[in-house]
């Protein structure tokens, strides 16, 4: 994962997806209705269509992305319509955070928490981080599985169209940031 700055709110946000979704809360405390549906477009826009977990690119037309709330709506009812909340993710990833609390978010993380074995294409912790904060970095890694076959192959793709030439270098950055980045860190790019 990489460190991620957190966009501004689309203007239309309260009116689409805060005020409706408060107005559904206080009639049924328990139905979160899926306002936030109505900004997952803005929400790929403003993060440029990069999975905030496992770090490639979303293509649009493929139903693959989704917003996650970073802070469950079951425990954390009153930011179920916060766009302060909301994680762009694929699918994949959305469906393996859940409702667990034990992932870290990138927009708290600091880059080079998370690094890359280049010759693999794993996710490790960084060895420089204290005991706690790479605990942490391996609970996310474990609970995203961000090591299994799905994963790899995700990073693999963009990477060996990068190596053989068919996307340059800013392009294969643009869709791949996390592994171009590790790359370029190891002067491997």
């Amino acid at each position: 994962m990489i460190r991620i700055v957190p966009q501004l709110e689309p203007p239309d946000f309260d009116k689409r997806v805060r005020q409706p979704g408060l107005r559904a809360l206080a009639k049924n405390p328990v139905d979160f209705s899926p306002f936030w549906r109505h900004c997952v477009v803005q929400l790929w826009d403003a993060y440029q269509g990069i999975c905030a977990y496992l770090c490639i690119y979303i293509p649009r037309g493929t139903g693959a992305r989704s917003v996650d709330h970073l802070a469950p709506k079951s425990g954390h009812p009153s930011s179920a319509y916060e766009w302060s909340n909301y994680r762009l993710v694929c699918s994949l990833m959305n469906s393996r955070k859940r409702e667990f609390e034990d992932v870290l978010d990138p927009f708290e993380i600091e880059n080079g928490w998370f690094i890359l074995d280049p010759t693999f294409l794993q996710v490790l912790p960084s060895p420089s981080l204290d005991a706690t904060t790479r605990g942490q970095v391996q609970a996310t890694i474990n609970r995203l599985k961000l090591n299994d076959e799905e994963c790899l192959e995700a990073r693999w793709g963009f990477y060996r169209e990068y190596i053989d030439g068919h996307m340059t270098f800013a392009l294969f950055a643009k869709w791949s940031p996390f592994v171009a980045a590790e790359l370029k860190r190891q002067g491997l790019a």
